[in-house]
């Protein structure tokens, strides 16, 4: 606990987007997030000074309806005098280690390193983005309302819709009332637009927009049944020329909702989330299923938890 504001140190050499300074951008994950623990981030010292650093975000990920105990890897940041020494590949390794005796099964990150990563044991897991352009102005197909969130008003009704929508999605988070904390203070730049959709008194929809290195990111969305023209009607009121979206490729009648709301859509590939798994027995084990002959961690986990079901919600990043 000591070592917090010198790591905080380290972390403001980091250059960030966005306008932030590296220690404020780290501090929410320290102050803001509930589930924090300092024995979830491993330093590594030289001559008194901190000089890298390295944490795990416990989060479990929905793997085939089940709660699958996954550790988030975040706050990569090495000195650059101490680069291409190999110590930031030592602490992970040590995070590695650490995961493996709490009963983690799976790890994730979200990096541009990419080859980087994959030397080290994880793999790029290669989903569907949708960017949204809009084509025209059309009137809304609803009559829903379109209100600002409000916690303690819509937090119950959201939670609800999250838990039906996402819950039909692999590799979500399974967010306890921590994980809902951690979410809502941190998944904005430092702001985030989230509205719900009201109609007959009953919340129909919501989605959560922010701005991302200076572009417009749809971090999360969920419907209720028959809520898909309400979610278009709300999304194109949160949406001016352009936004960035994952999971649209999942729900094909929220997308003919919003070509009806005249948007164009055009999907991309987005290689920047990584998987390993990090127990291939624990997690054969948890789901009910036999591991592969060749015994490949990689392939199985591909099996379980194929990348075009993948729907990590931007909303829980860290």
């Amino acid at each position: 606990r000591s070592e917090r504001e010198p790591l905080l140190d380290l972390l403001d050499h980091w250059q960030m987007p966005d306008g932030w300074r590296g220690r404020n951008f780290f501090r929410r994950y320290l102050e803001d997030d509930p589930t924090f623990s300092d024995e979830n981030v491993w330093v590594a010292v030289d001559a008194g000074r901190l000089v890298s650093c390295v944490q795990v975000f416990p989060r479990p990920l929905r793997i085939r309806g089940e709660p699958v105990p996954a550790g988030g890897i975040g706050s990569v940041f090495t000195l650059p005098d101490h680069r291409r020494s190999g110590i930031a590949g030592a602490l992970l390794d040590r995070a590695v280690e650490a995961m493996s005796g709490s009963w983690i099964e799976i790890s994730l990150l979200f990096a541009a390193r990419i080859p980087w990563y994959t030397r080290l044991g994880w793999r790029s897991w290669v989903v569907t983005r949708t960017l949204l352009q809009r084509r025209d102005s059309v009137p809304p197909a609803t009559g829903a309302e379109i209100q600002s969130f409000d916690a303690g008003r819509d937090l119950a009704a959201v939670r609800a819709i999250h838990r039906h929508y996402s819950g039909a999605l692999d590799g979500t988070v399974v967010r306890d009332e921590s994980l809902w904390a951690a979410s809502l203070a941190n998944a904005g730049n430092p702001e985030e637009d989230f509205r719900v959709a009201r109609g007959e008194g009953e919340l129909l929809a919501y989605a959560r927009v922010a701005i991302l290195e200076g572009f417009p990111i749809v971090t999360e969305f969920g419907r209720g049944t028959g809520g898909a023209a309400a979610l278009a009607d709300l999304l194109a009121a949160m949406i001016d020329a352009h936004a960035a979206a994952g999971n649209l490729h999942l729900d094909p009648e929220l997308e003919r909702a919003l070509e009806g709301r005249g948007f164009s859509l055009h999907r991309g590939e987005d290689p920047t989330g990584m998987l390993r798994c990090i127990d291939a027995p624990a997690l054969a084990g948890r789901l009910g299923v036999e591991l592969p002959e060749s015994g490949d961690p990689d392939r199985f986990l591909e099996a379980v938890l194929p990348a075009n079901r993948f729907g990590f919600w931007t909303a829980d990043r860290f």
